[in-house]
């Protein structure tokens, strides 16, 4: 397989670290309009430095079919975790209106 499809996966992580880390990125909004989504947030930061790990190793020698998929099916749990997280800060009723 190569180093080819991992090159563009790279800048697309990079991209997404960009968006959601740091004090304006999506993660601080998501706190800033749910404080009680802090924990859920630390944990996506914390699995951003495992990404980060496993791409550094991963472009270093030639990847497997199987080791992209599990290295994709990785990064999509990760999105659906943060995609739910966004729904919950900003679209989750939380009640109290009748």
């Amino acid at each position: 397989m190569g180093l080819a499809p991992a090159v563009p996966l790279s800048a697309a992580i990079a991209e997404h670290l960009a968006a959601t880390e740091g004090e304006s990125g999506l993660y601080a909004e998501l706190v800033a309009a749910d404080p009680r989504l802090a924990f859920a947030v630390e944990s996506l930061i914390r699995e951003h430095a495992e990404l980060r790990r496993a791409m550094r190793r991963d472009l270093s020698r030639d990847l497997s079919q199987a080791q992209l998929a599990d290295l994709a099916r990785r990064l999509d749990r990760h999105c659906q975790r943060g995609n739910d997280l966004v729904y919950e800060a900003y679209v989750v009723d939380l009640g109290g209106e009748e």
